[in-house]
């Protein structure tokens, strides 16, 4: 895929292209966001996928017809359809619109709240995959204590192999620099326990995979270490027990903030914290080894939220993620 232009530079202007189709709460949540990317993001520009009648009216309603781009799609992916067979069956649906507008280069990322698994299937069938890439790995980054984290995969491929966890090594690591959240990221496996051999037969040959590469692995990393940081700036495991481990994480913050705002009189604080997690702006996931940058939030986000991810998306554009990742990929395979 050739690169758009304004995929370099910080000052350069992105184009996102936002799918209005998909969140919990309707489009209007989306158009609610894109007037405040249009009012709060500079160097941002907008392209509305949708029903072009709906969508026009959204922008109107608005009053920022006149400030974004309108392409058309016919519907979005129900949750209770085979994302796959959706994009091959119906092309037009709009989180596949949203990547074809990605890998034809009239967008430098694409962003939705809609089905998680038709966001995967039109990154990896529509934009595609960077050479070498087997399997796309879907990536988080958690706010924790220490540090923010990049959690990968977090449900892309629920039965991984020792290879695929070295490759999503590779990928979180590349992640990491482009967020930088440092120069030299280091790269932890998530098991059990932190003492070697601890583990499934998975986990302990994905380690002796991690110990070969070029990275700064520092071997097993527990839960705790994801909420906490300080130990991994990268932790990697299998999108089963990485979906598992992250909708833990939110389970929590909102039951340690419900718990905290019963002790209170106003318990406001307490649970939009615990809320703010659970959904909040660090849950845009990036799908990682796309030849283009695609983002999924949360079904139920907020406009604000929704806007985060789009500032997400403009970010890892702005520093190169798909070039730095295929630099990476390049260079441990030579």
């Amino acid at each position: 895929m050739t690169l758009p232009e304004d995929r370099a530079g910080e000052d350069a202007v992105v184009t996102i292209a936002l799918d209005v189709l998909g969140g919990d709460a309707g489009p209007e949540v989306v158009a609610d966001a894109a007037l405040q990317v249009l009012t709060s993001q500079p160097g941002i520009a907008l392209i509305l996928v949708g029903p072009s009648e709906l969508t026009r009216q959204l922008a109107a309603d608005r009053s920022i017809s006149d400030r974004v781009e309108i392409v058309h799609a016919d519907s979005a992916i129900s949750m209770d359809e085979d994302p796959v067979r959706a994009i091959r069956n119906r092309p037009q649906v709009s989180v596949n619109v949203a990547a074809e507008l990605v890998h034809n280069s009239r967008a430098g990322a694409c962003v939705s709240i809609g089905h998680t698994g038709g966001v995967l299937a039109a990154a990896t069938l529509t934009i595609g995959r960077l050479p070498g890439v087997t399997r796309a790995a879907v990536a988080v980054v958690v706010p924790a204590v220490e540090h923010d984290v990049v959690l990968l995969d977090v449900g892309g491929t629920v039965d991984a192999t020792p290879e695929l966890l070295a490759q999503f090594a590779h990928l979180g690591h590349a992640f990491a620099q482009a967020l930088e959240l440092s120069d030299d990221p280091t790269v932890g496996l998530l098991t059990i326990g932190s003492e070697p051999g601890k583990g499934d037969a998975l986990r302990r040959l994905a380690h002796e995979q991690l110990l070969a590469l070029p990275l700064r692995y520092i071997g097993a990393v527990e839960g705790d270490d994801v909420a906490i940081g300080g130990k991994a700036d990268v932790v990697v495991t299998d999108g089963f027990t990485g979906n598992v481990v992250l909708k833990a994480l939110e389970g929590a913050a909102i039951n340690t903030a419900t718990q905290i705002s019963k002790r209170y009189a106003d318990p406001a604080p307490a649970l939009e914290v615990g809320q703010s997690f659970a959904i909040g702006a660090h849950a845009g996931a990036v799908l990682l080894g796309i030849d283009g940058v695609s983002v999924v939030g949360h079904g139920a986000s907020t406009a604000g939220e929704v806007a985060a991810y789009v500032a997400l998306a403009a970010r890892v554009v702005r520093h190169d993620l798909v070039a730095r990742t295929a630099a990476e990929l390049s260079d441990t395979n030579q």
